[in-house]
């Protein structure tokens, strides 16, 4: 990484339902199909390749692969023989691999050719530098200076990813949609020269380019996080780039930080929705200390294999978002305020609720009892225990919260109160509007057809699905909306057809899932013990 402060009839009734049926059953088909090679594609990344491409590209013989250097070359040399491997189209200068500049410093790019012929002449990039910063100086060191520095992080992981991005895509029946061009950047420890000049002196029409990712130190995964930056330079990227395939320990950090220091912003500044992915800065960056023996190999594969997921989905998409100017200009100090969640809600009635003290007494206990919205005392006192709820039996405090929130202006109780002879039946009055689902949302301009969750009333229906402050929701009952008042609409739809499951598609760190919100009131009978 450069350092930029350095610097989408019965016989006939029988055949057409038989067509019919053929014509629905083709979409399922190509998508079972596509699965299927994804995973395989994605079961070829190894642990075992991934280390020993860095280990070769961070090897002290490649004297820290400075652009230009005989080590430099060396490791142009490597890439470009696991290049003719794998049996990837040239995409340099004059049917070669490499496209030279400045002297001895080369890029190396090749492609994939796409396949479908309304898209097969757009272009998907995915690339990484190969070079370091050598022996080291003051303007590209943080020292000692003097010593090689392997860049076994920088960016030795990236260029390893992006390599077994090209071994899996191509070991696998995969015939992309758009093509595909793989580029190894030459320069990056630069000020971006190899990126900058492939814009200026494209080997493929730039304005072809609809979508880049640029790889750069993916070595160094802490605790599952893979950080993702670009999702609002492009309109709808964040869906594209969210995945429903990560591993169980692994989610993604959607960064607001977009900064030129490193080959996306090229490609950005001309125009193109360009992504970039990245483990972190450690302590041993632009240091002799970025070893291979400190890689998180696992965590690479991990990257790696998220990558040729979001690569295939970007190469088969029917449309690519659009590029998104003011996406430049957000900051991470922005963020906070786009993303403020709302405060909570006020209780819908002044009472402290608690569990039983007694194990076996039944019901909820009243801590404590306020007043009305009109400043009349509540029918409840201290010690009282709340067995029923509008005739459902109280188990919890949880499932009576739950049965407030979807209840009209009052609710019928049941409740055994210290020196009465038989439980009493109080109505409790209730303030604010009854909440079928108790969830709040926001539209985000960068996100058009998702919405971004700003409240989620606990014990609500949205909560017990486990929808939370901060998801995104993109489909609901399977279908997508068009923008956050088409999200209202539609669920009033459902909830007034007396639909009970209401399917959510979600976005969570990154990770996509289904929830089900399930509007039917609670009955919270409690789990059995063995």
């Amino acid at each position: 990484m450069f350092d930029a402060r350095r610097a989408w009839n019965r016989p006939l009734l029988t055949c057409a339902a038989a067509a019919c049926a053929a014509l629905v059953s083709l979409p399922t088909r190509a998508a079972d199909s596509r699965e299927a090679t994804l995973a395989a594609a994605m079961a070829t990344v190894t642990t075992g390749e991934l280390s020993s491409h860095a280990g070769v590209l961070a090897d002290d013989s490649l004297e820290g692969r400075e652009a230009g250097s005989r080590g430099g070359l060396a490791a142009a040399r490597f890439v470009e023989s696991r290049l003719q491997d794998a049996g990837v189209k040239p995409a340099g200068d004059s049917g070669r691999f490499a496209q030279r500049f400045n002297g001895n410093m080369q890029n190396l790019l090749a492609t994939l050719p796409g396949s479908d012929p309304a898209l097969a002449a757009e272009y998907v990039v995915i690339g990484a530098h190969y070079d370091h910063v050598g022996y080291g100086s003051r303007r590209n060191s943080n020292g000692p200076i003097g010593y090689i520095h392997n860049g076994a992080d920088d960016n030795a992981s990236g260029v390893s990813a992006v390599l077994e991005v090209v071994d899996a895509l191509t070991a696998v029946d995969y015939h992309p949609r758009r093509s595909i061009l793989f580029a190894f950047w030459d320069g990056e420890e630069k000020n971006l020269l190899g990126s900058r000049h492939w814009v200026r002196q494209p080997t493929v029409p730039l304005g072809a380019v609809k979508a880049a990712i640029n790889v750069d130190m993916v070595g160094r995964m802490v605790d599952g996080a893979l950080i993702v930056g670009g999702s609002r330079i492009g309109y709808g990227s964040r869906q594209l780039l969210a995945s429903e395939r990560l591993p169980a320990d692994m989610h993604l950090d959607f960064t607001w930080e977009y900064k030129e220091n490193s080959d996306h912003w090229p490609l950005c500044a001309a125009g193109v929705p360009s992504y970039f992915v990245n483990t972190g800065l450690h302590e041993d960056y632009h240091r002799p200390s970025d070893d291979v023996e400190k890689l998180n190999v696992p965590g690479m594969q991990h990257a790696t294999q998220y990558l040729v997921d979001v690569v295939m989905r970007l190469a088969d998409a029917d449309e690519l978002p659009k590029f998104r100017p003011a996406g430049r200009g957000e900051t991470p100090e922005l963020r906070p305020h786009r993303e403020r969640p709302l405060p909570p809600l006020a209780p819908r009635a002044a009472v402290e609720w608690a569990a039983p003290v007694s194990g076996d007494a039944r019901g909820v206990l009243v801590v404590a009892a306020g007043v009305d919205d009109q400043h009349n005392p509540l029918p409840l006192v201290a010690g009282d225990h709340v067995i029923t709820c509008d005739d459902a039996t109280v188990h919890s405090v949880a499932q009576l919260d739950a049965l407030l929130l979807v209840a009209t202006d009052s609710v019928e109780l049941s409740v055994v109160r210290s020196g009465a002879d038989a439980p009493l039946t109080v109505t409790l009055p209730l303030t604010g509007k009854p909440l079928q689902i108790g969830a709040s949302w926001r539209a985000d301009e960068a996100e058009p057809g998702a919405v971004f969750v700003t409240r989620v009333v606990p014990n609500s229906a949205a909560a017990r699905a486990g929808l939370a402050v901060g998801d995104r929701i993109d489909r609901v009952a399977g279908e997508p909306f068009a923008d956050a008042d088409g999200l209202l609409l539609r669920l009033r739809e459902l909830l007034a057809s007396d639909t009970t499951e209401i399917p959510l598609r979600v976005e969570t760190a990154g990770r996509i899932r289904t929830i089900v919100i399930d509007t039917r009131r609670p009955h919270g009978e409690p789990d059995p013990t063995l």
